[in-house]
């Protein structure tokens, strides 16, 4: 999946860094030299949950946009309050338009 994600973001022209898992999204981000607009994050995700990511990353990125996915309906997740409402969720699977839709909107 991270590889086909991938490449849907990088035809359109997004510059994506690439990571397995939560640590690695975070070891990631913390090393990169740039700027990071937009995390897109799986909410389950081994070694460390998507909003557990979000709050580890807000604190050294302010202004950092997020955008959840998961192949769990968005109302399953809002029932056990897993992740925050305000963040914006894309529901497995998705379109390529469905996607950068939301990352989009989610930019702007």
């Amino acid at each position: 999946m991270l590889g086909l994600t991938r490449q849907l973001l990088e035809d359109p022209g997004y510059s994506v860094l690439p990571a397995s898992d939560g640590k690695s999204a975070l070891q990631t981000a913390q090393t990169h030299a740039g700027s990071i607009d937009l995390l897109l994050t799986d909410v389950v995700m081994r070694g460390m949950s998507g909003p557990e990511l979000v709050a580890r990353l807000s604190a050294f990125h302010p202004g950092l946009r997020f955008v959840f996915m998961s192949g769990y309906t968005g109302e399953l997740i809002s029932e056990h309050e897993v992740v925050d409402r305000a963040i914006p969720l894309l529901e497995k699977p998705f379109t390529r338009s469905g996607l950068l839709k939301t990352l989009d909107n989610a930019v702007d």
